[in-house]
Order: structure tokens, then sequence, then C-alpha cells
């Protein structure tokens, strides 16, 4: 295990995860209005919101009460179009964890059920059963949201480019 449970997004709706940088990138500073700019999410949710885009690496990681900023590269994203932030996304899943691990499994497997989803996520974090299954739905969701994966036949498949792909391994920083 190398990331902390914070570091499974649980934050379901990918678009809304892009709507963070926009939200801070329009003056919007704390938790409360962002989730408010985001759709009326709950102050809960804000911060999963929030978390996601740093996992992303579009807004910078922060102390407890700092109030969330862009990245460089969240701020170019923030100011681009929805094509474009598809690009970013789809780029992103290939170097950030834990969606570069997620993916590596997927093409090595020729697809994953949940359970087996799950299973990978627990192994680069310490997750219960129940909420690695919830992150799996998550990581799932993202994946799905810019085509880079799909559910058939009762497992999630990989649909993306056929890249080279180095084994995964950690890499928070890469983007």
């Amino acid at each position: 295990m190398t990331l902390a449970s914070a570091d499974i997004p649980q934050a379901d709706q990918l678009w809304d995860v892009a709507r963070v940088p926009e939200a801070i990138d329009r003056g919007r500073r704390s938790t409360e209005t962002i989730a408010e700019y985001i759709g009326m999410k709950v102050l809960r949710q804000g911060h999963y919101y929030i978390q996601a885009a740093r996992i992303l690496g579009l807004v910078a990681e922060g102390g407890p009460g700092d109030e969330p900023k862009l990245t460089t590269l969240g701020r170019g994203f923030a100011r681009s179009n929805r094509a474009e932030q598809r690009t970013y996304l789809r780029r992103l899943m290939f170097h950030r964890e834990p969606m570069r691990s997620v993916i590596a499994a997927l093409r090595a497997a020729e697809g994953l059920d949940r359970a087996a989803l799950a299973r990978v996520l627990q192994s680069l974090a310490p997750l219960a059963d129940s909420t690695a299954h919830r992150r799996a739905y998550t990581v799932a969701a993202w994946l799905m949201a810019v085509g880079l994966a799909e559910w058939r036949d009762g497992c999630l498949r990989y649909t993306g480019p056929n890249l080279p792909f180095a084994a995964a391994t950690p890499d928070r920083g890469a983007a």
C-alpha cells in the first residue's frame, strides 16, 4: 500500500470535479461556496470534490483550514473548454494514482468485475471492503466519463487508446 484512503476518490461525478478549478478561478474560496458552485453539494461532498481535484493535480495540497489554490495545471484547466478538459482528464488518468494502476490492471486482465476493481484499490490504500467497493464505483465512473472504460458483460473494460503503458508505479506528482 502506498496511498492514503483519502487518495482514492469518493466524488462520483467527474464533470463536477472538473468544475472545482473553475469555481476557484472565479473566486470561490471556501468549501461551502465551491460546493454551491458545482451544484448544491452539501459541505461533506464539497470536501470530497475538492480532494478529488487534488488527486488529479488540479488543486494544490494544503493544510487543514487552508483555502484551496489552483496548481499551474489547474489554472490552465479552468480556462479550457470542455473538449480540452476532456483531453486533460484523459491524460491525467494515465499519470495519476489510483487511475493509473486501475488502467494497468484493466489492460492486463482485459477487464475487471467490481470486486476485482475493489481489490486493486485495496492493494493501493488501506480500505475496508465496503469502502473499496464504493470507491471502485467512483473510479469506474471517472474512467467511463472520459471514454477510457465501459461496463460490458459484468466487467469494466479498458476502451482507451492502445498506448504503450509502463507498469504502474506510485507517482502522485506526475501530471
